[in-house]
């Protein structure tokens, strides 16, 4: 296994320029038993109702409740904490799956009513980099991720304005459930009308969703800093995104560990995406790994490697410092040309994996301005 440390310092941001071009089981008798012979042939089983949007606030309030199997723990599905950069759906990032209930609300609602493609790309540009600038994926990400965490998706909704000024039993409803807000506007527009959505200073985003594994790393590397006496870190949404863009970058394009950064190939796209946050520092910290087949790309102890990697742990517990945002797991097939496989072990294989944490002295995001 590969563990590599770097710390990046960039002098010129150039942020410009990083948009162009974007845009069923059979069932058998127990043992022993014989199962009653009958002519009749028995009734099929009335196939289950789908589940219903309904638009009324008790219903909506149980969307508030709802888990995705991304913030469920690690070993119950250990494929969803995986991204495939060869699924021709998503390769960017994890799915969140709240299941059918939840998908049948974000058919019945008019997502035009609170996303705007654009806008959102402009307000979270890491993420839209990530994504790179799909806007069908962005609204997934919207309706499964961002109406979670209150990001504002259009000019005119504003989630923290629409709560402060709807009635008293939505806020008793739902409390800080936020994507009951939007459900409840986009399916009750004739009774909602006049309700203010919109206004100076209200925050671009009001929470932070992590997966159960981005929760873990990050718990983890604050717990070495405690033991040293350190202050916690930070963990910053659109700083993972860009820890994530890392790990698609070097599976897409066939680069291992610190190599796409140290590439001057890539140095006016590597210093814009530290502009686009705001960095002068970065520091990364990344675990990558060839693995012989799709049943190898599993691992989610990476703090663990660090740990007990000098390089790797002094990053962690840098008290410079302030800011964290860690990737999924991604994995695909060895893009790595012959001419930079360094040696047999990592990269001589048919398939690699890899994650990254990234720490930062300061940024500028709608969570952290």
């Amino acid at each position: 296994m590969k563990k590599n440390m770097l710390i990046y310092p960039v002098s010129a941001l150039l942020a410009a320029g990083l948009f162009a071009g974007c845009a069923a089981m059979s069932v058998q008798a127990a043992p022993g038993r014989t199962a009653p012979a009958s002519s009749a042939k028995p009734e099929a089983s009335p196939e289950p109702e789908a589940p219903a949007a309904s638009p009324d606030i008790d219903s909506i309030a149980g969307l508030g409740e709802l888990q995705a199997v991304v913030e469920e723990p690690f070993y119950k599905n250990s494929a969803a904490f995986v991204v495939d950069v060869d699924n021709g759906h998503n390769p960017y990032d994890v799915e969140w799956d709240y299941g059918e209930l939840y998908d049948a609300y974000i058919e019945e609602a008019d997502w035009s009513l609170v996303f705007d493609a654009d806008f959102y790309m402009e307000s979270f540009p890491a993420l839209a980099l990530l994504y790179q600038y799909d806007e069908e994926l962005l609204l997934e990400h919207f309706q499964t991720v961002g109406v979670h965490e209150g990001r504002q998706g259009n000019e005119t909704f504003n989630v923290a304005a629409y709560q402060e000024n709807c009635k008293k039993e939505l806020r008793a409803a739902f409390g800080d459930h936020y994507e009951c807000y939007y459900f409840y506007w986009m399916l009750n527009q004739a009774s909602q009308e006049g309700v203010a959505t919109s206004g100076e200073n209200y925050p671009l985003q009001l929470d932070v969703k992590m997966t159960y594994e981005q929760a873990k790393e990050f718990e983890k590397v604050n717990e070495y800093r405690a033991e040293v006496g350190v202050e916690p870190l930070k963990f910053d949404p659109e700083l993972a995104a860009a820890a994530c863009y890392r790990g698609w970058v070097d599976i897409s394009e066939g680069y291992g560990a610190h190599d796409w950064l140290n590439d001057e190939a890539n140095g006016e796209t590597a210093n814009a995406l530290m502009g686009l946050l705001h960095m002068t520092r970065l520091g990364e910290n990344t675990v990558d790994c060839g693995v012989n087949n799709a049943s190898q790309h599993i691992n989610n102890t990476f703090y663990i490697n660090y740990r007990y990697s000098p390089d790797h742990y002094e990053a962690m517990i840098n008290p410079d410092y302030k800011y964290f945002g860690c990737s999924h797991i991604y994995f695909g097939t060895n893009r790595i040309p012959e001419s930079r496989r360094r040696d047999s072990g990592t990269y001589n294989k048919p398939m690699m994996r890899i994650e990254f944490d990234l720490f930062t002295d300061a940024l500028s995001t709608p969570v952290h301005p």
